[in-house]
Parts: C-alpha cells; structure tokens; sequence
C-alpha cells in the first residue's frame, strides 16, 4: 500500500505563512525544505488530483510508492481537506515557523478529528522546526 503525504508551514500559532514570508520562501526553494520531499516522493498531488482516484491506486500500489500533497496556498489547503476527508493521509510532514501570525488561514481549520505519532523532530535553518508525524494506528 502506498504512502500518502502531506508536507506544510504553519506559524507557531497554527496559520498558513504568506508567500513573501523569507521563512516560507527558504522552505520553498532550498534542498532542505519543501524540495527535499518532493524529490524523495514517486508521484505529487497536485490541487486538481481527483481523490477517489486515489483511493483506489493506493491501495493497489507498492508500499514504495509515495504520494506528495504541498499545502503551501489555498489550493493545497483544498486538497488536504479532501485527503482528510477520506482519510487516506499516513504522513505529515509540518514545519513550524518561529512566528506568531496572529491573522490569516487557519492550517487545519477543516481537518477531520485523528490521532498521529511525533516520529522525527528536527531543527533546521532561521528556527524553522520540522515535525514528522505517522497516522496512529487505527
């Protein structure tokens, strides 16, 4: 069964960074942010991804194959509450900036009630401190 995986930012208090943030920018480009996981991914979600789809090939597909989801704007917003909604994330991969927000678009605010497992936390450049988390078992 494949892997389903979604990659973020999120400010200390849980909002989605702005484009221009030099933060949100780094984790954009470098090797180290978002980069790093699309090239260790088989397949990336695009917004427009129809999901059902999806939910079929998933559990048709070899457990080496690893669907990427990049909720960096609206859309990517969209399509983790639809990968919520039919509860097919294993993986989420959140970077969380060292700033308080205050305003904007909440991360989670139409994301399904589920349990998930800190497996790997680390610090990387500028503060930003990424946090790896598993589906727990159902």
């Amino acid at each position: 069964m494949a892997t389903v995986r979604i990659i973020t930012a999120m400010t200390i208090d849980g909002f989605l960074p702005d484009a221009d943030n030099p933060r949100m920018r780094w984790l954009m480009t470098d090797a180290k942010g978002f980069r790093h996981w699309h090239d260790i991914g088989t397949y990336t979600l695009q917004a427009d991804y129809p999901v059902l789809d999806l939910v079929c090939d998933k559990d048709s597909t070899d457990k080496s194959c690893i669907y990427t989801a990049e909720v960096s704007d609206l859309d990517g917003m969209e399509l983790m509450t639809r990968l919520f909604r039919y509860n097919i994330i294993d993986e989420l991969v959140i970077h969380i900036l060292p700033e308080i927000a205050g305003t904007g678009t909440h991360i989670f605010q139409n994301g399904v009630p589920s349990g998930w497992i800190l497996s790997k936390s680390s610090r990387l450049k500028n503060g930003i401190c990424r946090n790896i988390y598993r589906r727990k078992a159902r």
